[in-house]
């Protein structure tokens, strides 16, 4: 009889008091507060999921990782249709080449944030890590266009006022998007994998292209004298863009000097270039602000921030400006 008592008593008082608890937990993950104190900027993300009408259904960090990409990609159409809408008739040289440039860098985070944003709705197949990729890469897009202004001492150039609450948008969304990664890779790394020397996403073929003395075959090759399939690197670029599927495309630049500034597309993804070696393979360009080209479209640029795409052309070219 004691014993049926006291289970009674159990059932009536302890398991209450720890359904208020949970009960409690619940509320404070619906709560603004509680999420953005997670991030490292919780102003400006208050600020904005507050606008939202239903934040309170917020219950899993993987809506509320969406909601900080969307918030974000907001205020960036906000800040290209600003950019958009003013005058360059009366510009300047140096002003309409910066305006000119915070418009592409505006165009192309305004398309690594849709990507983002397909990603995380499964839409697309990828990663978490191509997704801190490109959150990234929208950081520093945002940040490029008042740092050029900055550097060619352009003043009174016209800069969004809302350029700062979005790098902290972004920012935010960096964060919580690393509690997933960091998160994965607690749950996949074995001491053994930690021991590799590349990272897990990599794929193995990826792998294989970045060991020393392996086998490439490329898809084209570019030669100065006329033996590969072109004489200039941007025409093999341009030929790979032509592709249907954007698997890894392997382009060889045998040995010589190449007078160009690479350009490859924002969709041209995928792309790895393979030298013949250092001083042998030379990329040399000549653009400067005084010929009519702003820093941004000055040097050799991939605007795919590809990781392989760079990591390649750094092994194995030598780069002259």
């Amino acid at each position: 009889m004691g014993k049926i008592f006291y289970t009674l008593l159990f059932l009536f008082l302890v398991l209450p008091i720890a359904s208020s608890r949970r009960e409690t937990s619940c509320s404070n993950n619906n709560n603004i507060d509680w999420w953005c104190n997670q991030t490292p900027h919780p102003k400006s993300c208050k600020y904005y999921i507050s606008q939202i009408n239903n934040y309170h259904q917020i219950k899993h960090k993987s809506l509320f990782r969406v909601l900080l990409v969307q918030l974000a990609l907001k205020q960036v159409l906000i800040m290209q249709s600003e950019a958009q809408d003013f005058e360059q008739k009366l510009m300047s040289k140096k002003r309409k080449a910066l305006h000119n440039d915070c418009l592409e860098l505006y165009e192309n985070t305004i398309f690594h944030l849709n990507r983002t944003i397909e990603c995380m709705d499964g839409k697309r197949s990828c990663s978490t890590v191509d997704v801190q990729t490109w959150l990234s890469a929208a950081h520093t897009n945002i940040q490029t266009c008042p740092t050029a202004a900055s550097e060619l001492n352009v003043v009174d150039f016209k800069v969004s006022k809302l350029i700062n609450n979005v790098t902290e948008m972004l920012s935010n969304s960096l964060a919580i998007n690393m509690d997933f990664l960091k998160q994965k890779s607690n749950n996949h790394h074995t001491a053994k994998e930690k021991r590799k020397v590349f990272p897990s996403w990599l794929s193995s073929y990826d792998r294989n292209l970045l060991k020393p003395n392996s086998t490439i075959e490329a898809d084209l090759v570019v030669a100065r004298d006329g033996s590969g399939h072109f004489r200039n690197i941007q025409d093999a670029i341009n030929e790979a863009a032509k592709r249907e599927t954007k698997t890894r495309f392997i382009i060889h630049v045998k040995k010589g000097t190449y007078a160009e500034n690479i350009n490859v597309d924002l969709k041209n993804e995928n792309i790895t270039l393979v030298g013949d070696g250092m001083k042998m393979t030379i990329i040399r360009g000549s653009r400067s602000f005084k010929d009519g080209f702003s820093i941004y479209y000055s040097p050799t640029r991939g605007k795919s921030h590809s990781f392989i795409f760079l990591f390649i052309i750094i092994i194995f070219f030598t780069f002259e400006m």
